[in-house]
Order: structure tokens, then C-alpha cells, then sequence
């Protein structure tokens, strides 16, 4: 088991009367390469729960195991920790501070006592495996670049460190579809190349679709949900009482089933609706021909 949560709570401000209870006895067990997406309403959880994943917060109560390593532990080695599991927040080029891109990369490399060409190929592959040409961009400053470029060079930020996992906030926030279509083939195709375990926290069910195998849906604090995508998303009614809108596609099929056409509620994009649209018109004429 690579992170596993056993009864973790955790509120903000405690004790005094603003308190939030941000986490409630939450039990999870995420595996090495999994990806996953988190959902659930604004102020559900989700991101204090995944800043509990690298260190960042600690437990109140319960415990947070990282590759076998208690965060609670005393002397334990947080930078370890975060470099395993490397979180993007929301809006990550907010945080840019040096003048050039190369810079802002190896920020995190140099710091960990990488150096000389070491440090120069860790930035290298780094940007070029978000889909950025190194030679073009090194050299400018990153806050030239466009909306798109400049997220895109933030987790380049975080892949400097070589993490095992990858958590990413709402890594779409503010993109334009182009923009949205590049970071997501460039996190799939990260996933199977580097065998990372990818965590998305996001509002957007399409993009989900695109890049999930597994949905965690929270609300209040704890996990309400957790499953393979196509249960989740097959479970229109329910999920949206939760204030979570499946994919159009999903919501599409299932009212086709409303309306007694009998087609799979687990898909997830227009091409499998399409074909699972014309598989049931062909097993129709089937039977009207029989």
C-alpha cells in the first residue's frame, strides 16, 4: 500500500468558535499507479485531504502511512515524504518567484543537492515531459508564457523532484480547451510511461473521464463514494444529490434508459456512447427482423 489513511480527522481552528471540521474519521488506502480523481462540493474536504497525502498537514487524529512511513512519527523525514508525492495546488503559477523557467524547475533539484549536468538533464526531461521545448522556453521568464505554458511548467516544477505520485489540484482551473486537452494527454501519458500514481482533485467530470480509473466522492468531511469510474458515473441520480454532475455523456445515456432504451450507463465519452447507441439500434432491427 503506497498512502493509506486510517481514521484520520482533522478541523481548523479547534477549540474556538470559528472551528471547522474539515475531515472526519476517513479510511483510505491508495495503491502504486492508481489514478484517481476526487470530487464532492467546495468546502467538502477534498483539499485538506490530499494536503495530508505529502506531510503538509498532519493528522489530528489517526494516522497517514507514506510508503510504510508514519507522518506522525517524530524525526520523520518530510522532504522524503514530499518528494514522493509531489502536490500541485490550484492556480501553481501564482507561487512562480524566479526569472527564468530553467530557474523556477530546478529550484527543487538544486535544493535536494542535485547539480552541473545532473541538474541541467533533470530539467530537461522535466519540461520536455509535459510536451515544452527546453531549448525554446529555458531562457524566459515564466511569466511570458501563456495560461496553459505556464501550468504546465509549474508541474514540470514538481516532476523536477521525481516523485512516485503526482496530486494535482484542479490542474484545468482557468484553461481554455486547448489548453485543458494538452495538460491532460500530457498527465495520461506521464501515468504510463513513469508508472506514477496520479490524484486529481477537479470540478470537471469530462476531464475526469478522460484521465481516472477510480472516483472518490466526499462530502462533509468523509468519503461518501469510492469506486471505478463507470460505477460512480453510472449512478446519475444519486451522485448529482451529492452536487456532482457526471459527464454529459453519462447523463445523456441514462436518460435514454429512462426512456426504455437499454443502453450501458457506464460509458464515458461521446465515441462509446455513439457505438453503444448503434450496437443497441442493430440488436433492435435484430429482433424486429426475427
Amino acid at each position: 500500500m503506497f498512502i493509506k489513511l486510517e481514521k484520520v480527522s482533522f478541523t481548523y481552528l479547534p477549540g474556538t468558535p470559528l472551528a471547522i471540521r474539515a475531515l472526519e474519521d476517513v479510511d483510505l488506502e491508495l495503491e502504486r499507479g492508481e489514478s484517481i480523481g476526487i470530487v464532492g462540493r467546495t468546502g467538502c474536504g477534498k483539499s485538506t485531504l490530499i494536503q495530508h497525502f505529502n506531510a503538509l498537514l498532519i493528522p489530528q487524529s489517526g494516522r497517514v502511512l507514506v510508503d510504510g512511513v508514519d507522518t506522525t512519527g517524530r524525526g520523520v523525514p518530510l522532504q522524503e515524504i514530499r518528494r514522493k508525492v509531489g502536490l500541485v495546488f490550484q492556480y501553481p503559477e501564482d507561487q512562480f518567484f524566479e526569472e527564468t523557467v530553467f530557474k523556477e524547475v530546478a529550484f527543487a533539484p538544486r535544493n535536494l543537492g542535485v547539480e552541473g549536468k545532473a541538474l541541467d538533464d533533470r530539467v530537461r526531461w522535466s519540461l520536455e515531459a509535459v510536451g515544452l521545448n527546453f531549448e525554446t522556453i529555458k531562457d524566459k521568464s515564466p511569466f511570458e508564457l501563456s495560461g496553459g505554458q505556464m501550468r504546465r511548467v509549474a508541474i514540470a516544477s514538481i516532476l523536477s523532484m521525481e516523485p512516485e505520485a503526482l496530486v494535482l489540484d484542479e490542474p484545468t482551473a482557468g484553461l481554455d480547451p486547448e489548453g485543458k486537452r494538452i495538460i491532460l494527454n500530457q498527465l495520461v501519458e506521464l501515468r504510463k510511461e513513469r508508472g506514477l500514481t496520479l490524484i486529481i482533485v477537479s470540478h470537471s467530470m469530462e476531464d475526469l473521464a478522460r484521465v481516472a480509473k477510480r472516483i472518490i466522492i466526499m462530502d462533509k468531511g468523509k468519503i461518501k463514494f469510492d469506486d471505478d469510474i463507470r460505477q460512480v458515473f453510472s449512478k446519475v441520480e444519486w451522485i448529482k444529490s451529492l452536487g456532482i454532475f457526471p459527464p454529459v455523456t453519462a447523463q445523456v445515456a441514462w436518460l435514454l434508459r429512462e426512456k426504455g432504451f437499454d443502453v450501458n450507463l457506464g460509458v464515458l465519452t461521446p465515441q462509446e456512447l455513439a457505438e453503444e447507441i448503434q450496437l443497441k439500434i442493430l440488436e433492435r432491427k435484430k429482433i424486429n427482423v426475427g
